[in-house]
């Protein structure tokens, strides 16, 4: 072959070496998650029902069964529930429209009910909307047929009705996830007014990933009574975001055509602060119910961290293992905790140091879905120092717990000689002889 040939040959080479590196570096590069304030993959179309004949209801949902590269059906089902109506004065269901098409947009069924102003009955109403959709995913002819994923149910609500869906994640076992918008306690208002929801003793009884979105305290939330709420909540995994200048009514979109909520609420709204609401409660919704672990990145990661570094956020975050103890044993430490058993909980990790040591940036224990490790292969007589988290399938670690240490043993169990078995002679000889006598 002529030398020219061999050019053109290793230039070939080259340039499909090159194009290969650089398809493999695009086409195989990890995508980020998309923007949760953008729309979502999902065209959406509504209908508005009125459940056991009374209860008028806006339902919005994905139009089709598969979405632009997006989840597809059965989709996961939201119950949103509005704030004090005023006395009839405002139209919850309409006042919150857009987030009714926004969460549609990102594979939800959105259910917003026009809820009276009695706190005990608005309960009971977003319960039969739950229960509607349950009914209506399993009847061939409803428009919702095999659209619902019942196993999959969440809930968000503003002011009143963000206390309402949270007394509704403390009863009901079907709530799979909850987003409260500077939820308010107390009847018509904070103060002396009477409470529409015991949040210190419900609170506790909140097992799904929770999460609390409050504004600076305003006329219709004088005590931001989010902050009041927050500490009770017992969700393994919960989080609570400080929309920093927003105001009570930033939480509702598109708000009253009659801006009565800015007008007995003092404060205006900001579409920038609307937004940025929106971002927070679909990104939870995201990660906690399509456990889509690109969302950790908004609720935890340089996402959030760049909202709190331009001060629109504040953000307090617990999600590290409970009652996490450590036992020594002999050149061992047994680890034991309290297992978080939802789906974006993939495993364990755990840190290990000695008094002298700082801990490792990798973690030296990987455990799955547990609640004990036994840390084994340790020096006898030392004493180890360990911290726990638990991590989603994408690797990515939550909150670390508190340190916890123990002091292996250095020595074991005490050898235990075994009695040697008698001779053959020693049992059964004496036996023949005695009766070869008799």
């Amino acid at each position: 072959m002529k030398k020219v040939g061999w050019r053109l040959c290793w230039a070939c080479l080259l340039l499909t070496a090159g194009a290969l590196v650089w398809l493999r570096g695009y086409a195989f590069k990890p995508q980020a998650a998309a923007n949760p304030v953008e729309p979502g993959p999902c065209t959406i179309t509504s209908q508005i029902v009125d459940i056991d004949d009374d209860l008028e209801t806006h339902i919005y949902y994905p139009e089709d069964d598969q979405c632009d590269g997006g989840a597809g059906a059965p989709y996961p089902a939201l119950a949103f529930a509005h704030g004090f109506s005023m006395f009839g004065l405002t139209d919850g269901a309409a006042d919150n429209a857009g987030h009714g098409e926004h969460l549609a947009s990102w594979g939800y069924v959105v259910a917003i009910p026009r809820l009276p102003d009695d706190a005990e009955g608005r309960i009971a109403d977003m319960q039969d909307v739950l229960s509607y959709l349950e009914t209506e995913t399993n009847t061939s002819r409803s428009f919702l047929y095999h659209k619902v994923d019942t196993d999959r149910f969440a809930v968000a609500g503003h002011s009143f009705g963000g206390a309402t869906v949270l007394a509704l994640a403390a009863r009901d076992a079907r709530v799979k996830a909850a987003v409260a918008l500077d939820p308010v306690y107390h009847q018509g208002g904070p103060g002396e007014n009477p409470e529409i929801w015991d949040h210190d003793g419900e609170g506790p009884d909140i097992t799904a990933p929770t999460c609390i979105l409050g504004a600076p305290s305003s006329n219709c939330n004088s005590e931001a009574d989010y902050a009041e709420i927050y500490p009770f909540v017992g969700a393994t995994h919960k989080a609570e975001f400080f929309v920093v200048g927003a105001s009570h009514c930033d939480f509702m979109d598109p708000g009253d055509p009659l801006n009565l909520c800015s007008i007995f609420c003092d404060g205006d709204t900001d579409p920038a602060r609307t937004h940025l609401v929106q971002k927070y409660m679909t990104a939870w919704f995201n990660y906690y119910v399509h456990y889509d672990t690109g969302y950790y990145d908004y609720l935890y990661g340089t996402g959030a961290d760049s909202d709190i570094a331009s001060g629109h956020i504040e953000r307090q975050v617990d999600t590290a293992p409970r009652d996490v103890a450590a036992t020594g044993q002999y050149k061992a430490v047994l680890l034991e905790w309290t297992l978080y058993d939802h789906p974006v909980v993939a495993g364990y990790n755990a840190y290990r140091r000695q008094e002298a040591e700082t801990y490792p940036a990798l973690p030296q224990i990987h455990a799955g879905m547990t609640n004990n490790h036994l840390d084994e292969g340790l020096a006898g007589g030392e004493t180890y120092h360990y911290v726990l988290c638990s991590r989603d399938a994408a690797g990515h670690e939550h909150e670390l717990s508190s340190e916890v240490s123990a002091t292996t043993l250095g020595e074991g169990p005490p050898e235990v000689t075994p009695t040697p078995e008698p001779e053959w002679s020693e049992v059964y000889l004496p036996c023949i002889l005695k009766n070869w006598q008799q």
